[in-house]
């Protein structure tokens, strides 16, 4: 079944979950999966569990951790 995770399309298996998603996701990417997960949020800006079930054509973000600026006042 076809689902798109941050604007990449993936394909994962009928009844996949929101948390089977973000693995595929990073697989992908070649990335290690983050210890901690970051919130993710639906085509609609909806917070979703890690159990969610998807759908065909589901649509994920996942929110990235905003870097801190350092800022020096001389």
């Amino acid at each position: 079944m076809e689902i798109t995770v941050n604007n990449m399309p993936l394909t994962v298996f009928e009844g996949a979950k929101v948390k089977d998603a973000i693995r595929s996701y990073y697989a992908k990417k070649g990335k290690r999966l983050p210890k901690k997960i970051p919130v993710v949020r639906d085509g609609f800006g909806h917070k979703v569990g890690m159990d969610g079930v998807l759908l065909l054509g589901s649509v994920l973000y996942i929110e990235q951790k905003a870097k801190k600026l350092k800022e020096t006042f001389e």
